[in-house]
């Protein structure tokens, strides 16, 4: 055998023996594929979260498959909640749907699939369950005796909202009054609430707090109050015709209207009793139709030019005092302090102009000087003090504190909104024709509402009101102004107003409505801040 087939030979074995011995190698390598799964997303329903995955590939069989939800980023099916669909057939998306977690809390979550006794996870994944969240607003004082409780839904939270409301009570603590519980059921969307809660009483210090409950628990706002003060109440219309420029004054315990104006004068005069409400003709054809009021003690007053009446409700009728001993006017500013009367300024026609006064005035219905009225009674007299130092006007709202008289706004060419104080036992301007203080003026800090004539003022609980549309109160203690709630009924100018039990009465007047003047009838409560 030469060398070459020897060669031959032996490469042909060695070939021989490499193939077999890869052969037996390949018989011997696991080709076995691995699973694979990915977690994608979860979105929030109402009470339900839906988690979604992926399987990528199926391996050698799945034996398990779902999702592992934990409250801590470590998720597995040993520190987790396991949600299993089963086996798997086929690679794709897939999705579960849980009702059982909790509002308000953040979970992380995985994807799994098991094979044999391996569990294969995705990649971690967090969500937040919304929080059920309900928050309590401010009350809105309707009337003397009505409140609007209101609410708000901010969030539904996880689970549906089975019922909302509020609790209230005369107490701090609210919720603890089951009986006072207002339930309004079910909602489904987050929005405002509200409750008219009626039959209240003035000057009561209530709380409420609004709620909202789902399937695990209730949740409240903050707990708020309210104190019926401060608020206009519509009440009965005045029993007269509609009108402005009435005359206005209260007297032991009943508000009195006389005369006023619609299209022409008008003469009546009405009684008014707020408890029970209940107006009462006193008489047609026989009061004062114009000119300002005061009242002293239990006696009332209306000066007109240089005519001065007095009412005396034992009396029930209308008589003549002293005349006024100035020169006739109209619109004249008045208040009483103690057992006295002032009248000022006001304006006169001398035949080619307005002439507006300043000249001030004191009325002593006791003074027998002049002899006695129809009854019998004295008829007064007239003493002239000190000049009123403000601008000279018609129509200025007068009113008294304590020992003190105020006369603010009016009409000079221009409204006026200066603001001025009357000390009747001041003498730093000598005495008068009695040897009496002539008394003395002094400004105050202005009236900053809306200027204008016949506007309406009274005196509760010693600060006064001022009424234009706008409401104003002056504290003499502070020498401020301060605006209070909004009158909510129509505009209107020369109103008719005056004071009982502590209460403030504001009606009638009248409105343009731009192309004739409305004439109105209605009235309205005041229930100051106690």
């Amino acid at each position: 055998m030469n060398s070459r087939k020897q060669y031959f030979r032996v490469h042909n074995i060695f070939y021989s023996l490499f193939i077999l011995l890869f052969v037996n190698s390949c018989q011997k390598i696991d080709l076995t594929r691995a699973a694979l799964v990915l977690t994608n997303s979860y979105s929030i329903g109402n009470g339900t979260i839906t988690l979604t995955g992926t399987i990528i590939d199926l391996g050698e069989g799945i034996t398990d498959h779902g999702f592992v939800v934990s409250n801590t980023p470590e998720v597995s099916v040993s520190n987790g909640i396991q949600f299993s669909l089963g086996s798997a057939s086929n690679t794709g998306p897939f999705s579960y749907n849980s009702s059982d977690i909790s509002g308000g809390l953040t979970f992380y979550f995985r994807a799994y699939v098991t094979t044999g006794k391996e569990t294969i996870y995705g990649e971690s994944r967090n969500f937040s369950t919304p929080d059920l969240a309900v928050s309590t607003q401010t009350a809105s004082i309707q009337s003397n005796s009505s409140v609007v409780l209101q609410g708000v839904i901010n969030d539904l939270g996880f689970e549906s909202v089975t019922d909302h409301g509020f609790y209230w009570a005369d107490d701090p603590n609210p919720q603890n009054f089951s009986q006072n519980k207002i339930s309004l059921g079910t909602i489904t969307k987050a929005t405002t609430f509200s409750y008219s809660l009626t039959e209240l009483v003035p000057y009561t210090n209530y709380y409420f707090v609004a709620y909202a409950q789902n399937g695990s628990e209730t949740k409240f706002g903050n707990v708020r109050s309210f104190k019926i003060e401060n608020v206009w109440t519509r009440i009965g219309n005045f029993a007269g015709s509609t009108r402005y420029r009435a005359l206005s004054f209260s007297l032991g315990g009943f508000g009195y209207i006389a005369g006023g104006q619609d299209a022409g004068p008008v003469n009546d005069f009405y009684q008014f009793s707020p408890d029970p409400e209940n107006w009462v003709l006193l008489s047609s054809g026989n009061s004062p139709v114009n000119g300002t009021s005061f009242t002293i003690g239990n006696k009332a007053y209306i000066i007109d030019e240089s005519n001065l009446f007095e009412f005396d409700p034992a009396q029930g009728v209308w008589v003549s005092k002293t005349p006024f001993p100035g020169l006739g006017r109209w619109n004249m500013f008045a208040f009483s302090i103690g057992n006295r009367g002032y009248v000022g300024s006001g304006v006169y026609w001398d035949g080619v102009q307005n002439v507006y006064s300043n000249d001030f005035w004191e009325f002593d219905p006791q003074d027998m000087i002049n002899g006695t009225d129809i009854n019998g009674y004295p008829m007064g007299s007239w003493t002239q003090k000190v000049d009123f130092q403000g601008t000279s006007r018609l129509s200025g709202a007068g009113f008294s504190i304590a020992t003190y008289g105020y006369v603010c706004s009016g009409y000079n060419d221009v409204y006026l909104n200066d603001f001025w104080q009357y000390d009747p036992f001041s003498t730093d301007n000598g005495t008068d024709t009695n040897g009496n203080p002539m008394g003395a003026w002094s400004q105050k800090t202005d009236y900053p509402g809306p200027p204008g004539t016949e506007i309406v003022s009274f005196t509760i609980r010693n600060k006064a009101y001022v009424f234009n549309n706008e409401l104003w109160q002056f504290d003499p203690g502070t020498g401020n102004w301060k605006q209070m709630s909004d009158f909510p009924g129509h505009p209107r100018s020369a109103s008719a107003g005056f004071t009982i039990n502590n209460k403030g009465y504001v009606g009638t007047g009248t409105f343009n409505d731009g192309s004739n003047d409305i004439y109105l009838d209605d009235f309205w409560e005041y229930l100051p801040v106690q």
